[in-house]
């Protein structure tokens, strides 16, 4: 006998984060009868009951989600039903796949509270989770993510465990990872040879006297290895930095509660929140003092907090900070087995803190930084990607956006979902394109995707593109644009033209040069590129020997002569050379990054930037915000001239100079923007500048930035969809 009934299909993040135990209290709550089960688009609920009973359990559904649940789309039909004594859940229905695969997620406030508790059968266990924390995306290998398609399938669940596992009023129902230490995952403590020297709970014991000896240990936490050692041990980070060939790059602390933090950083309420919160990313806080071992130059730490059970048993036997830095050489993704360990870093560390639970998917803290009151985030990895997007677009097809050469992310488009990887990072490295391709290679087995077309950068020698025979290339400033003003759709009529100030560091342009100083007419179809820096000639195209920077926009302003005391550190033979090369450059650029980075080499007193935005994090370093200066910026024949930047470093001492040129660049823009009634866009490296940013709102100025996705080159694959997706 069949009845009137409700179907209700929820796609988001549903699967795996507590959601169908939450629609079994809230239907018994209510008193309904029917059933729910998961599917390959997300969850099927099916409802016995009166529309209005239907919509009063919706609301309340949508009014209680777990911690991790997000609700993307609903729909509700009219259907005739079975008949139903009771509210069940079902097994999971197999579909098309295309049920989203979560990240991994901080320790939740419960199970850190039973971490805590003497009395609890799980205190001090360092692998204590359930559906509302835990890892996902490293230990998946398969869909439907069942504990038999990830790396949890080679432990058995003991009674306690699979009681609670099969409990549908319990946290821990289908949690997938649970385990307890009657069924545990085993650490052992080892030395460079791999011999174990300690397990389980006395190999943290172990590991806290070595960390405090000064001993660098590589310790495996939920995505891959760290290297760690005593923050504030000097001889411990001089010997990491030497072993690291890591010379000024900061170092990422990990910190075991706020308090810590509080001690070494300035911590607004919603920095707060955002270090402790369920995402945990490493939070860039201003620092109460110089950390010159740390943070060499600068005023910025990046810090997160403890956000596993592993690390906060580690911290139950250490009383201090610890630098926490992925375990990986320059330019390589970060390690996950032990076996690369050794090979790879077999001379940095001195100890390794192992587990016998395998890590099947990589993945990198995510970074972020607060703008206000929000969060921008500067990479996007643990805890936030995998990201799904449902589209509204209703387009035909399956896609891939290759992305970009640099801090690559890609982007594939299925099934009406935009699916953003985790970070990769820079694939000019062999063991990152390995990465690249076994994590693309892992999406399209998942999901059964063959793409109907590539998407790519202009470059025409990106090696990773080889792969794919037949792409569409999308000019990499305008990918910077779109992934930009995407974020913002809802805040545009549709076909709506913003004005778009796209500064980074280095974008091939439609004529052949270097661009990363462009102004763009556009929307998400077309756009327009209405002017740009002034193009200078590059000595050559390492950007790296940042002096090289500075000697071609003196000479391209004509500047000898204010620049005498800064050329004549300049051995005269080789300064001679680099002028017949400069001379004989084709290479031209409009980077506003190489013209800071030109900048930076003057003021600073700098032959090389040691890695990536370490001039403009100087310079946030030497800002004097009661300072009331600023150099001038013009429009001189259609480009920007930025000819006193230059003489402003030649002239002015460090922080005058440094505050004029973060005014004059604010002051542009506010200025500029005056000529035209459009929204502005601000997209591109340049704008992960803080400083920068803050001098714009407290001009009260209005302008859209890239806050959710990074508004670096990781969001070059997320423009370049975008962009095809909107064109005609």
């Amino acid at each position: 006998m069949r009845h009137l009934g409700f179907k209700i299909k929820i796609s988001g993040l549903v699967q795996g984060v507590g959601f169908r135990p939450l629609v079994y209290e809230l239907a018994l709550k209510l008193k309904l009868l029917g059933e729910v089960k998961n599917d390959g688009f997300g969850v099927e609920i099916l409802l016995s009951c009166s529309h209005e009973k239907c919509l009063e359990f919706i609301e309340q559904l949508k009014s209680n989600l777990p911690p991790l649940a997000r609700i993307d789309k609903i729909e509700l039909l009219e259907c005739n039903l079975k008949a139903y004594d009771e509210f069940c859940i079902t097994p999971s229905k197999q579909s098309i796949k295309t049920t989203p695969i979560l990240s991994d997620f901080a320790l939740c406030k419960e199970c850190k509270s039973e971490f805590y508790d003497p009395n609890n059968k799980r205190f001090h266990y360092p692998f204590i989770t359930c559906t509302h924390c835990g890892p996902r995306f490293s230990i998946i290998k398969n869909l439907p993510y069942d504990r038999e398609n990830t790396t949890m399938s080679e432990f058995i669940m003991c009674d306690f465990c699979e009681k609670e596992y099969k409990h549908p009023s319990n946290r821990r129902f289908h949690a997938q990872p649970i385990s307890c230490p009657e069924c545990k995952i085993s650490v052992y403590l080892k030395n460079r040879q791999g011999e174990v020297l300690s397990t389980d709970e006395n190999a943290f014991i172990e590991c806290a006297k070595l960390l405090k000896q000064g001993n660098i240990l590589a310790i495996k936490g939920m995505g891959g290895f760290h290297l760690m050692c005593d923050a504030f041990n000097e001889k411990a980070l001089e010997e990491l930095r030497i072993r690291k060939n890591r010379p000024k790059k900061p170092f990422a602390l990990m910190c075991k509660d706020i308090n810590s933090v509080k001690e070494l950083a300035f911590l607004n309420k919603n920095e707060e929140e955002l270090i402790g919160g369920v995402l945990a990313p490493i939070v860039i806080l201003k620092a109460k003092k110089s950390f010159s071992l740390i943070a060499p130059d600068i005023d910025r730490l990046g810090i997160m907090l403890a956000y596993t059970p592993l690390h906060l048993l580690l911290f139950e036997y250490f009383k201090g900070v610890l630098v926490a830095t992925s375990a990986n050489l320059s330019g390589e993704s970060i390690v996950k087995d032990e076996d690369d360990l050794r090979s790879k870093l077999g001379k940095v560390f001195d100890y390794y803190l192992d587990y016998d639970r395998e890590i099947f998917n990589s993945s990198d803290d995510s970074i972020a930084q607060l703008i206000g009151d929000q969060a921008m985030f500067l990479r996007t990895s643990r805890g936030l990607n995998p990201c799904y997007i449902e589209s509204h677009l209703e387009k035909k097809g399956t896609f891939l956006a290759l992305g970009s050469e640099l801090k690559n992310e890609f982007v594939i488009f299925y099934q009406n979902k935009i699916l953003i990887s985790p970070y990769i990072g820079d694939l000019k490295s062999v063991d990152t394109y390995e990465r690249f391709s076994k994590l693309l290679d892992f999406f399209k087995k998942s999901y059964d995707l063959k793409f109907d077309t590539v998407l790519c950068d202009k470059h025409p020698h990106f090696l990773y593109t080889k792969d794919f025979k037949e792409t569409m290339k999308i000019q990499h400033h305008y990918a910077h644009f779109c992934a930009a003003y995407f974020e913002y759709e809802e805040e545009f009529k549709k076909h709506e033209k913003a004005l778009g100030f796209v500064w980074d560091g280095t974008g091939y342009g439609d004529d052949g040069n270097i661009w990363g100083g462009e102004i763009f007419i556009a929307n998400l179809k077309e756009y327009e590129r209405i002017t740009h820096f002034d193009d200078f000639k590059l000595i050559n195209a390492d950007i790296k020997n940042i002096y090289h920077l500075a000697l071609s926009v003196i000479w391209h302003y004509k500047l000898e002569n204010v620049a005498q005391e800064f050329l004549s550190k300049i051995p005269q033979v080789k300064l001679e050379n680099l002028k017949k090369i400069y001379a004989n450059s084709t290479l031209k650029t409009s980077s506003l990054g190489r013209i800071i980075d030109a900048f930076g080499a003057i003021v600073f007193d700098l032959k090389e930037s040691s890695y990536e935005a370490q001039i403009g994090l100087m310079c946030e370093s030497f800002y004097q915000k009661d300072l009331d200066f600023s150099y001038k910026l013009y429009i001189e024949d259609e480009k920007i001239n930025f000819k006193e930047l230059i003489l402003g470093a030649l002239k002015d001492e460090k922080s005058k100079a440094v505050t004029g040129m973060l005014n004059a660049l604010a002051n542009f823009i506010i200025e500029y923007s005056q000529n035209y009634d459009l929204k502005v866009i601000l997209s591109g490296g340049v704008f992960q500048n803080k400083t920068l940013l803050e001098i714009l709102k407290a001009k009260n100025f209005d302008f859209f930035v890239s806050l959710k996705h990074p508004c670096n080159d990781s969001s070059i694959a997320l423009g370049q969809m975008i962009h095809f997706l909107n064109k005609d």
